[in-house]
Order: C-alpha cells, then sequence, then structure tokens
C-alpha cells in the first residue's frame, strides 16, 4: 500500500509534463552529451587511463591542468543531469501506459546519477591530490563507479523505458535503440573486465548513438504535442 502510494505520487507530478518540455529536455541531453563527448577527446583523455597512456604523464597532467580537468568533468555532471531530465520527459509522455516499468527506470537512472557524480567527484578532488602508488587504484574505483555502475544503470533505465513505450514509438527509435543499449552495456562490461580497448570502442560507438537517439526522440516528441 505505502509503494502504491508513493507512485501514485510520482506519477502524478510526471502528468505534468508536457511534450514540448520532454522534447526540450531531450535535446538538451543531446546538446550537452555533445559536448562533454567533446571535452572526453579535448580536456580529458590525457588524464585517463586509455590504451597506450602513461602512469606518469597522467599524474602530470592532472597536476599542470587541474583547472582543464574540472571543466571537463564539469560538463560531464551537466550532461548526467540531462540525461536524467531526458529520461524524466521521456517516462512522463512517452511510458504512460507502464507506470511501474517507467518508475523501475527512474530509480535506477537516479541510482546511476548517483554513482556517476560520485566518480567525477573521486577524478576531481581526489585523483590530483594522491602520489603514483594509490593512482591506479583510485583511477579503477572510479572508473568502476562511472563506467560500469552509473553506465551500466543508465542503460537499464534506457533499456525499460523503450520497452514501455516501445508500442508508440516509431519502428525506427526503437531498432536504432538496439546497438545504442548494446553499446551502454558493451561499455559496462568492458569497464568491468578493465579492457581499454573495449571501453574505447564502446564509447567511441556509444556517444553518437546516443546523441543522434535523443535528438531524434527530441522531434519526436515535439510532434505530440498536438
Amino acid at each position: 500500500m505505502i509503494l502504491g502510494s508513493l507512485t501514485s505520487g510520482r506519477l502524478e507530478v510526471l502528468s505534468g509534463i508536457s511534450p514540448r518540455s520532454a522534447a526540450v529536455a531531450a535535446y538538451g541531453a543531446a546538446a550537452l552529451n555533445l559536448v562533454a563527448a567533446l571535452a572526453m577527446l579535448l580536456l580529458l583523455k590525457p588524464g585517463l587511463p586509455v590504451e597506450g597512456s602513461l602512469l606518469e604523464n597522467r599524474i602530470a597532467y592532472l597536476h599542470l591542468h587541474r583547472g582543464l580537468w574540472w571543466a571537463g568533468w564539469l560538463s560531464w555532471h551537466a550532461a548526467a543531469i540531462s540525461l536524467i531530465a531526458f529520461y524524466i520527459g521521456f517516462a512522463a509522455v512517452a511510458a504512460r501506459s507502464s507506470p511501474l516499468l517507467r518508475i523501475l527506470a527512474l530509480l535506477c537512472a537516479v541510482a546511476g546519477l548517483a554513482a556517476d557524480l560520485a566518480a567525477e567527484a573521486i577524478y576531481m578532488g581526489l585523483a590530483p591530490e594522491i602520489g603514483s602508488v594509490n593512482f591506479p587504484s583510485v583511477e579503477r574505483a572510479a572508473g568502476l563507479l562511472t563506467g560500469y555502475l552509473g553506465n551500466g544503470l543508465y542503460a537499464l533505465a534506457g533499456i525499460l523505458l523503450v520497452f514501455a513505450a516501445a508500442r508508440d514509438l516509431p519502428p525506427l527509435l526503437v531498432w536504432l535503440s538496439v546497438p545504442l543499449w548494446s553499446a551502454a552495456l558493451g561499455l559496462s562490461a568492458a569497464t568491468l573486465a578493465g579492457s581499454t580497448r573495449g571501453q574505447f570502442w564502446s564509447t567511441a560507438l556509444l556517444m553518437p548513438l546516443f546523441i543522434v537517439w535523443t535528438w531524434l526522440v527530441g522531434r519526436w516528441l515535439s510532434t505530440r504535442e498536438s
């Protein structure tokens, strides 16, 4: 009974979100994740354990370019928060016929956000302060929090929402979500396995797919206003 009333309260809040607002959230998520992807390439990559990188070079980059390092992770903060806003809008407009699935999806998404922001806080605040002995362990812990746990929960949330809305979504968006969420799950698996090559290629596939798919969802949501 308590769970039912909590669920009902959450759904009542979602019912007040318009398709136009949901579309704006989708466009915002696409734009901010594009910015974050560029920040990963231009600002964060020299400090991350990618294939071929050297530990001493990563540590030196964090010490010499802390402002750029922080700016890069702040862009990922914004991207993560925009993803939750997008999921909320999507759940409110596209998945109205599956109340339990959309509540479960949003709970997974918020849990993913907590793990993601915790990892990024470790990268920003702790990693630049520690020596070379403990640095790999901190990198590994932060990477598992964001790449495995946070990303995995985001992917699970997205899968649940698409499943809940599959009857209403255009077939293109349903089918395009298959490689999208497969790449996201592949990133989680590669992170857990410690495969830098797997992380690189899954991310290289995931980010363009997510940006395009979210933008297309925004276009579809904008047509729901009528």
